[in-house]
């Protein structure tokens, strides 16, 4: 077995070479997405001609980011000093980074296709507090980004006043359990069950982009699309034209999702690492992401429609951040059955594990339909009144059709917006075709709101949100007492457990 090599991080150190190539690939991907737009409109407006003109400012471009690069590399470097992390880095201006040990959250791998090519990583740090990451080292050696992990996660551990001496038994700290890894099976399950729609929404949202982008450099759309409007307006009336757009545009999305999915889950495992998960995938970029136990705020199981046919969840696990930040520092592992799911939570709740599970389930009030009933209600007749008024008896059959679909819609969401609290744990419900389920430890609440409009006032209902380092849960329309009751005790618990948030 090859024994990794020792690094001493005490003196300053720089980065891999490769850093110096990860650099300028950052620095000229910013630059050609800020000059997509004009090279489109070159294109567009034949102004390329055989000069070659244009070569002068791209090779300018490339030597001036070339040459920042290598300063850049030259000019960065990091150490550690007793309990913190010191980076300096800058080229025209110089800064220097002091990270104590005690506020990293998390220390992530990735690996793209020029790290593997040079046998680096990419190390990534953040906090609780930061909005990003907090720092990071772009090609590291991958036994120095091993060891200066285990170095900051043993000295945030060598602080902590008790420690489950069993489960260190168990689980030595520098070992991994798989306890979850996807199949090339469940991986396209997983592709096909995807959320198409937002696939779809990518594809529009580019197209704006384009439109947005030529707009502002004087390019009248509008006006050369008037040349073409006659044979666009014959090919709108044919409805087969229509259909094959509608046929194209879902595969486009289709494909889009499966791809995705690939690129972002391929060879996904979990891992059981001491006192938490960590979570590997990715094709092209491999990322290797750590959630430990105390920083997992909320623990999140979801299924979309699809995916309940196909019987897999996906589980989330909500760390410590800023609101700005929760999703981004969330982990993400799907593709799970329900035993890997049950798995992990047990894992992860311990002896609150089979509480989660027996909560007795309370429904929220039934003015939580009424709201929504009413507002498409409106809706629905204010748009009936003017599609009357002109006469397009047509676009109010799919009206009807839409708003059955939204009342329907609305009912399952008031049916599955379900709540429970005990001794150690909330639970939240909620789905409409899908359905998730969110469970935090009553001792990682913050702090807890209730709030009454003047219609809930009149019924005697309040909006309850509890908020946690990761986000806030928010249980609506429920009678006040019960409010209440479930205010006064979980800040209770809160106040009277001896347990670490974080």
């Amino acid at each position: 077995m090859k024994k990794s090599k020792s690094f001493d991080l005490s003196q300053p150190t720089r980065q891999s070479y490769a850093a110096i190539l990860i650099i300028m690939y950052r620095l000229y991907r910013v630059i050609i997405r800020q000059l997509l737009p004009v090279a489109v409109i070159i294109l567009l407006q034949g102004k390329l001609d055989k000069s070659g003109w244009f070569l002068y400012p791209i090779i300018t471009i490339a030597v001036i980011g070339a040459a920042y690069s290598i300063l850049a590399f030259f000019r960065y470097y990091f150490y550690l000093e007793k309990d913190k992390l010191i980076v300096k880095k800058g080229v025209l201006k110089r800064s220097t980074l002091e990270i104590p040990f005690d506020r990293i959250q998390s220390v992530n791998f990735e690996q793209n296709l020029i790290h593997r090519l040079f046998s680096v990583v990419k190390l990534n740090m953040d906090t609780a507090g930061s909005t990003g990451n907090e720092l990071q080292l772009y090609a590291l050696n991958r036994d120095m980004a091993s060891q200066l992990s285990e170095l900051i996660l043993q000295s945030i551990n060598s602080k902590k006043k008790s420690l489950d001496i069993s489960e260190n038994k168990t689980t030595p700290v520098d070992s991994r359990k798989q306890i979850f890894g996807l199949s090339i099976g469940q991986l396209l399950k997983v592709g096909i069950t995807e959320n198409h729609i937002r696939s779809g929404g990518i594809i529009v949202f580019f197209l704006f982009y384009i439109w947005d982008s030529l707009e502002d450099f004087g390019v009248d759309l509008i006006e050369k699309g008037e040349q073409y409007m006659p044979v666009a307006q014959q090919l709108v009336q044919s409805m087969a034209i229509v259909i094959v757009l509608v046929i194209l545009f879902s595969i486009i999305a289709f494909t889009i999702s499966m791809v995705r999915t690939v690129l972002n889950y391929y060879d996904l495992k979990m891992y059981r690492k001491g006192h938490g998960f960590v979570v590997v995938s990715g094709l092209l970029n491999k990322n290797e992401r750590a959630a430990k136990d105390e920083k997992v705020q909320i623990l999140k199981s979801s299924q979309n429609l699809l995916q309940s046919w196909a019987g897999i969840y996906e589980l989330v696990f909500k760390q410590a951040s800023s609101a700005q930040a929760s999703e981004a520092k969330s982990i993400k592992s799907i593709g799970l059955s329900k035993e890997n799911l049950f798995e992990a939570e047990a894992y992860l709740l311990k002896k609150n594990h089979n509480e989660s599970r027996s909560l007795k389930m309370k429904g929220v009030d039934f003015y939580f339909l009424y709201k929504r009933l009413f507002y498409w209600t409106s809706l629905m007749i204010a748009l009936t009144i003017f599609f009357v008024y002109n006469n397009k008896i047509d676009t109010l059959v799919i009206s009807l059709l839409l708003y059955s679909l939204a009342i329907y819609a609305s009912y399952l969401a008031y049916k599955k917006k379900r709540y429970a609290w005990g001794s150690n744990i909330f639970r939240l419900d909620a789905g409409v075709f899908g359905r998730s389920r969110q469970v935090v430890e009553n001792h990682k609440i913050q702090n807890i709101h209730l709030k009454e409009t003047p219609f809930q006032r009149r019924r005697g209902l309040s909006t309850v949100e509890l908020h946690t380092a990761s986000g806030v849960l928010t249980v609506p329309d429920i009678k006040r007492h019960d409010a209440y009751s479930m205010k006064n005790y979980l800040l209770y618990k809160v106040e009277s457990s001896k347990k670490k948030w974080m």
